[in-house]
């Protein structure tokens, strides 16, 4: 049905004509371009991932490049919106670029993939956490951070080492919130903590009723698996019902603006988060004097993909995908911002991040 689904999208692009070939520069040998590809205009707004690849790119070029040539990016905003981002996954492999950081959010992942995969495009996804991602073994595609079953795991270890017995998860009926939903409460069962509700729905009509059975099923804690904006009113409701409960998230509190929806609402708000402290090299200090304030996540996980792709190509001295794959494949132990990274093939993912939680409004 997959495979349907995508070869039905591709024949009705390639029916009414790839409009998105025309607005991509050519490539000439004194410069690598790489793609980037993500919502622009939605998530230049909340976060730095543009800064961190930009400072990356800046970086190598005063290195001398990557294999001699300057490095160059090629921007492209596929608005979260599968039928662009196939489309824009098409006009990479036929403009010749080999690597692409990008895309965002695990369903648009899930549906370039296999053209990525199929034209031996690399892709280093700097944000997509669902566990769903490489259901379809994939050489070429790679995630840069974690997936939901760690952020579940670190909220679920922090909510048993502070006593939590039973919580509650507030869910989006979609890809991103039933997959978190169902990883949280894995891990909650797995520290004994019992899930006494869990629903996708919280509105100023029921928030009475809902808190009216939180209570009474003694809840301590809540557990949210949505995206901005889709959280904003409920957990303003949650926090203006009570005021003391606490409220869990992890990638989706990823928001430099985060905190400006919550004004008033910032007590006992957690999330799972990756340690900054463990930052390697000057990379704080360097993005902090060139931009004036300091990275989040997607800067971070923007910044090591590009050094990454940079690493590959200079290691295998082309600029091939399969040899850039096959670097990528292989990583043990390779120094980053992030630490030593390795390569996990079972999920596909760099790892050894440390992830902690974080109280938010502190």
């Amino acid at each position: 049905m997959r495979f349907f689904c995508i070869f039905f999208v591709l024949v009705f692009f390639t029916a009414c004509g790839n409009s998105a070939v025309t607005v991509f520069n050519n490539i000439g040998d004194d410069e690598i371009h790489i793609g980037v590809v993500y919502p622009v205009a939605l998530r230049d707004r909340d976060t730095y991932l543009r800064q961190g690849i930009e400072l990356a790119v800046e970086q190598i070029n005063a290195e001398g490049g990557v294999l001699g040539r300057s490095l160059r990016t090629v921007i492209r905003d596929d608005e979260n919106d599968a039928h662009i981002a196939m489309q824009i996954a098409n006009t990479m492999y036929e403009q010749g670029i080999t690597a692409v950081v990008g895309h965002w959010s695990t369903n648009i992942c899930y549906f370039v993939a296999d053209v990525y995969q199929e034209n031996r495009v690399v892709m280093i996804t700097p944000a997509a956490t669902g566990t769903n991602l490489f259901e379809y073994k994939s050489h070429y595609i790679f995630r840069m951070g974690s997936n939901h079953d760690i952020y579940a795991e670190a909220i679920a270890r922090h909510m048993s080492e502070e006593g939590f017995s039973r919580a509650a998860i507030f869910h989006s009926d979609d890809e991103y919130g039933n997959d978190f939903a169902l990883n949280i409460e894995r891990a909650l069962s797995k520290e004994n903590i019992i899930v006494i509700d869990r629903i996708t729905n919280i509105s100023p009509a029921s928030i009475d009723s809902i808190m009216a059975r939180w209570n009474a099923f003694d809840c301590d804690g809540v557990v949210v698996a949505a995206l901005m904006p889709g959280i904003i009113e409920p957990i303003q409701l949650i926090r203006g019902a009570n005021r003391d409960i606490p409220i869990f998230g992890a990638d989706n509190f990823y928001r430099t603006n985060f905190s400006s929806y919550f004004e008033g609402y910032m007590e006992n708000i957690f999330k799972a988060a990756f340690d900054f402290d463990s930052l390697c090299g000057n990379f704080h200090e360097k993005f902090r004097e060139t931009y004036g304030h300091d990275p989040d996540i997607r800067a971070i996980s923007g910044y090591a993909a590009v050094r990454l792709i940079a690493d590959a190509m200079e290691a295998a001295g082309t600029t091939d995908s399969t040899a850039i794959a096959d670097f990528l494949s292989q990583l043990e132990n390779h120094p980053t911002v992030f630490g030593k990274l390795s390569y996990n093939e079972i999920s596909h993912e760099f790892e050894n991040f440390n992830v902690g939680i974080i109280r938010l409004g502190d």
